[in-house]
């Protein structure tokens, strides 16, 4: 099982990228994804390469916890509204790959990429509103272009992923973030 990203891709268009789809890293980030899908392939063994996106959990540095920390300090809050992507809870990724896992060991045909991320998709302002609606925060989410959030690395604009394989492979649905985000909430009080 290894890991991968949207990263991978170079977020133009509004389609989910499908897994055959070319990749174009804008950043050293998908560029060392890139790579690590490469060596999964030519190491020659079974295996699954899943791409993912906007991981949260109750655990570590995410989106999720960084708006839940700000929505109860602030008022308002500018959110990038031009980037959409599916989050994707780590419990979910956690449980795929179990389940991937167990299916290649009788099924070593099945190796390949796939890719898997929550729905339904949305862009990060309104994950905010979410976020914020299910806590019970008042916090106002304005609205504002990539552009202005510059950030260090380029971020795709589109993060979206056609999860269809994955279906069909392994009969691992999407997964829609909105229970596994209430938990993440739950679990913050």
């Amino acid at each position: 099982m290894h890991i991968s990203t949207d990263y991978v891709f170079d977020g133009h268009g509004q389609s989910p990228f499908k897994t055959d789809h070319p990749v174009a890293p804008l950043g050293a980030y998908g560029r060392t994804k890139q790579a690590g899908e490469a060596l999964v392939r030519d190491g020659g063994g079974p295996h699954a390469i899943l791409r993912t996106s906007w991981v949260f959990s109750p655990h570590g540095n995410n989106f999720v916890k960084t708006m839940l920390r700000l929505g109860a300090e602030r008022d308002a809050l500018n959110i990038v509204a031009d980037q959409v992507g599916g989050p994707t809870a780590a419990s979910d990724i956690a449980a795929a790959c179990l389940n991937i896992a167990r299916q290649l060991v009788d099924a070593p045909e099945k190796s390949g990429t796939y890719h898997f991320s929550g729905g339904p998709d949305v862009s990060w302002a309104d994950f905010a509103r979410a976020i914020f609606a299910r806590a019970g925060l008042t916090c106002h989410v304005n609205n504002i272009p990539s552009t202005d959030y510059p950030t260090p690395a380029a971020r795709p604009l589109n993060s979206r992923l056609d999860t269809t394989t994955t279906q069909t492979t392994f009969g691992i649905a999407r997964p829609d973030w909105g229970p596994a985000l209430d938990a993440v909430i739950q679990a913050k009080d």
